[in-house]
């Protein structure tokens, strides 16, 4: 992979990473430190898997730079539209399913 190319990847796949994280984390909060109303917010989805998936394959091209691993790990993790995110959900509604359907028997 080219060095432009991997960093284009790059870029793009942070900046899916971080508007992910923005769209679960920090918009509804953001949204009542304004002042607005709970029923004036209006929930948006972020791009599932594309983020995590490019910021990974940049690393093909920029792994010889110290710093793009720990960048990239940082971005990956925060990235709530990546596949680990949807496989740690899943391992946790059905572990907590499981839980509460055992508290209410």
């Amino acid at each position: 992979m080219s060095t432009n190319l991997s960093w284009t990847a790059f870029v793009v796949g942070a900046f899916l990473c971080i508007t992910n994280f923005y769209l679960s984390f920090l918009s509804y909060p953001l949204h009542r430190l304004r002042g607005l109303p709970r029923e004036s917010y209006r929930w948006n989805s972020g791009i599932p898997l594309f983020g995590s998936l490019l910021v990974g394959l940049s690393l093909l091209g920029l792994y010889p730079l110290p710093c793009m691993l720990p960048a990239a790990i940082a971005l990956i993790v925060i990235d709530t539209g990546g596949i680990h995110w949807f496989v740690g959900v899943m391992i946790y509604q059905s572990v907590f399913r499981k839980n509460q359907k055992n508290a209410n028997t």
